[in-house]
C-alpha cells in the first residue's frame, strides 16, 4: 500500500512492533529463530523496495484497535 500510494522517497515507512522479542529480532539479526530465517529474508527484500524503512516499538496497550486488527488478520487464511 505505501508504494502504491506513491509515498516512496516522500517519508518514511515507520512500521510499529507490539513484541520485545520481534522487535529484537530486528535489531539483531543473530537473535532470529533459524526456522524463520526465510521470512527475514523476504521482507528485507520488499523494505529494499520501500526504500526508508524504520521500527520502532510499539507502547503495550497503546493501541488496542491496531492490535485487535492485526490478531484479527493473523487468523484469516485469505485477505478477501
Amino acid at each position: 500500500m505505501y508504494l502504491a500510494m506513491g509515498w516512496k522517497g516522500k517519508s518514511s515507512l515507520i512500521i510499529e512492533i507490539g513484541s520485545n522479542e520481534v522487535f529484537s529480532w530486528f535489531e539483531n539479526k543473530r537473535l532470529r529463530p533459524w526456522l524463520l530465517q526465510s521470512i527475514f529474508k523476504d521482507i528485507e527484500n520488499r523494505m529494499v523496495r520501500v526504500g526508508n524503512v524504520s521500527f520502532s516499538k510499539a507502547e503495550k496497550h497503546g493501541n488496542d484497535l491496531a492490535y485487535a486488527l492485526a490478531l484479527t488478520g493473523i487468523k484469516r487464511h485469505g485477505m478477501f
